[in-house]
């Protein structure tokens, strides 16, 4: 209450002392602490000169109170001046950073269990604390340890999707490799502001694959780099070009990443792999098998590193040794050198030349522009280095802004959508804002902006504008596809664009890229117009729709969707990450309506061995039938523990066996377990697009106003109603 009470009266003093609403019509908010201020004075005058030039009225915030309540209400009164309202803010230096909680649902893919895992591993260090408006939160502590977090609770009764009403930016340097953290923002706001008075035309592109990524579909790349060309279409040009790497190129795949990174005509780059706060994980190492001598060699590898393992977890390496010459069928001649120190020497430095880690910045110096991570973690600005700073705060280089997570993230996540409009002008920072998740951020600098490739109408004034009549101008007129997708989204945001047109959008577009704005937006609607659209969906021509409708099948269970569930499990030729997709959405249906329905569809092909490919898919799809559903069983069964009865329940929020709702409802409402109540509770607000949603919607509601239940059950109650 303290810290309540002081913001308040701090917040009142600062509106009335320090900033006053400028007469101009676009604001951005400089967010400093006042030693960065210090140290950094002239540098941040510099950049704000430059953003004024663009047309942004500054507002420079200087945090003296070091509590985020504070700063998030100077954006939200910035915000709502009538003159010059901010559009975005940039957070520089020791800016507190949120670590929110109960929230999971924002994320893509964070599903840690807050009651046992630490708060600093289980929370969300999230910048949408500051820029979406309309969540409440619940402050709950400091962390003593690293006092730069600090803990809030989202509430029961806010918003419980996202929405930002400004885009953001960070930029934190910290002290490491003896860099005072003062030098490191002083040299960022010099190339922030060299970057402005030298922009650049998107024109050199960089997309890369790393290993293990959405199941390594070739089909998904190649449609990727379709879905490229619509939103840049100058790419086709002669001079312009579009680089892919691919992690099979090379066994040490990192140095050709490297090396195309560090060429300082490339002005973006997506790079798909798995990561953490320190890696980018890029290659497996496994060689090119061509031979029978490089295959030796892989499996010695293996053979020592398992024995390696196995003494570092104190087991028995003798043991160990015997049972793989068993399994593998191996000589002991094979295991040799496992434990001699040159050898493991030579094995650390080949197992370091697979992925590229903070210590490789020391002779590395990215020159791209703008770089989207689709890794997990490489963007955790809470710790003190990540990936994504070094790639911002690197001596000599030319990386102005970043997107990246702070947490895990979903594969399957449409990471490059709007980038099309940011080639065409439009700020970095809003491709966050407008796609956004609780663990996704813009590290850098959110208003750098590309010199338009073509002549379009200024994005940046027409998002601010935000004008209906306007924006259905412009999809009707223009002639690039990426203006298009924003003004659908325009529309979309505005509800001046019926699910009926959206519809019908989809049907008629020959742009892949128009065809996935259509559905993800269709997704928010989720009515009969959404279940037609993810029936066509599902085999349409480009992989990325066909994948997230699929994955959208999974979440509705509407069985008017079984036909083309059956259609693509019986195809020839599914891509591998769609036959991953719908192998998870058969065991969320009945299984007696997808067996009826094979029988109906299977005499259509024309399977050269149609009897055993019959027999293959059949005991596939039946096989398939109670992998989720044994789950939920478990959860009615007292004799289960009640940790393994949790896990099943938490198992809900990805596996929505949609046809046992009604049987998990009742439970729910009967049991007088309240931890397995606000569990359920929890799970079910997974289910938003499940054509049981109105069930479960009606079970929260009577639950959240029911006297009888212990207040924590029926704030979750409330939380899920206002989920769904």
């Amino acid at each position: 209450m303290k810290i309540k009470n002081l913001t308040l009266a701090l917040v009142g003093l600062l509106l009335m002392g320090m900033i006053a609403c400028s007469p101009k019509g676009r604001g951005f908010a400089i967010v400093i602490d006042p030693k960065s201020y210090e140290e950094a004075k002239a540098e941040v005058e510099a950049y704000a000169a430059e953003l004024e030039k663009s047309g942004l009225t500054v507002h420079t915030v200087i945090d003296k109170w070091g509590v985020p309540d504070s700063i998030r209400q100077v954006l939200i009164d910035l915000y709502n001046c009538p003159k010059a309202p901010i559009e975005g803010a940039i957070f520089l230096g020791d800016i507190p950073v949120p670590m929110v909680r109960d929230a999971q649902h924002m994320t893509s893919a964070f599903k840690m269990d807050q009651d046992v895992y630490p708060w600093h591993v289980s929370s969300v260090p999230t910048d949408r604390f500051y820029d979406d408006f309309d969540l409440k939160f619940k402050f709950l502590k400091q962390d003593e340890e690293r006092p730069h977090m600090f803990y809030y609770s989202l509430t029961a009764d806010s918003e419980q999707e996202l929405g930002c009403e400004i885009y953001t930016g960070r930029v934190r340097p910290t002290d490491c490799n003896g860099t005072c953290r003062y030098e490191k923002l002083r040299s960022f706001l010099k190339k922030a502001v060299y970057e402005k008075q030298h922009p650049e035309v998107m024109d050199q592109m960089l997309f890369f694959s790393g290993h293990g990524y959405v199941s390594e579909s070739l089909t998904a790349r190649l449609d990727e780099k379709l879905m490229y060309m619509e939103n840049f279409p100058w790419f086709k040009k002669q001079r312009n070009g579009i680089e892919y790497i691919d992690h099979k190129q090379d066994r040490h795949i990192k140095f050709r990443v490297m090396n195309e990174m560090q060429r300082k005509d490339l002005d973006f780059a997506i790079l798909h792999h798995h990561g953490d706060w320190d890696t980018q994980y890029m290659s497996d190492g496994i060689p090119e098998i061509t031979t029978a001598k490089p295959a030796i060699n892989f499996i010695q590898d293996y053979l020592r590193a398992a024995l390696r393992h196995a003494k570092d977890r104190g087991r028995n390496v003798d043991s160990m040794r015997v049972a793989l010459m068993k399994r593998f069928d191996v000589p002991r001649s094979w295991f040799a050198g496992a434990f001699d120190a040159e050898v493991m020497k030579a094995d650390s430095t080949d197992e370091a030349k697979c992925d590229l880690v903070l210590s490789d910045f020391d002779n590395y110096s990215p020159q791209c522009r703008v770089v989207l991570f689709d890794a997990c973690f490489n963007g955790s600005f809470h710790r003190d280095n990540c990936i994504a700073n070094a790639y911002i705060f690197g001596e000599g280089n030319r990386t102005i802004a970043v997107t990246a997570n702070s947490v895990n993230v979903l594969q399957d996540k449409w990471t490059d959508r709007y980038t099309g409009a940011m080639a065409l002008g439009m700020n970095v920072g809003r491709i966050s804002q407008l796609n956004p998740y609780l663990e996704g951020h813009l590290i850098g600098d959110p208003t750098y902006a590309f010199i338009p490739a073509v002549k379009v109408p200024d994005l940046n004034e027409a998002i601010a504008t935000w004008c209906p009549s306007r924006w259905k101008k412009e999809f009707k007129n223009t002639e690039y596809t990426a203006v298009k997708a924003l003004a659908l989204k325009m529309l979309f945001d505005k509800d001046a664009i019926s699910s009926a047109e959206l519809l019908n959008i989809f049907k008629e577009s020959d742009e892949s890229v128009i065809r996935m704005e259509a559905m993800m937006l269709l997704s928010k609607i989720n009515d009969d117009n959404f279940i037609e659209c993810l029936s066509l969906a599902v085999n349409d021509s480009h992989e990325m729709v066909a994948r997230f409708a699929m994955n959208f099948v999974q979440d509705s269970g509407d069985a008017r969707l079984v036909p083309g569930i059956i259609s693509v499990a019986i195809r020839n030729n599914t891509s591998e990450r769609v036959n991953f997709s719908v192998s998870n959405a058969i065991p969320l249906y009945d299984n007696a309506l997808l067996m009826a329905e094979f029988e109906r569809q299977f005499p259509t092909t024309n399977y050269q061995d149609s009897a055993v490919v019959r027999g293959q898919i059949s005991k596939v799809i039946s096989g398939r039938a109670t992998r989720y559903s044994d789950y939920m069983q478990d959860i009615f069964n007292p004799e289960k523990s009640m940790k393994s009865r949790l896990q099943s329940i938490r198992s809900m929020r990805n596996y929505h066996v949609h046809f046992m709702v009604p049987e998990l409802l009742e439970y729910m409402q009967q049991t007088t377990d309240t931890v397995v109540q606000k569990n359920m509770l929890e799970a079910f607000g997974w289910f938003k697009r499940s054509y049981r949603a109105p069930e479960i919607k009606a079970v929260a509601e009577k639950m959240s106003n029911d006297a009888s239940l212990c207040e924590s059950v029926r704030n979750e109650a409330l939380k899920t109603y206002n989920r769904l």
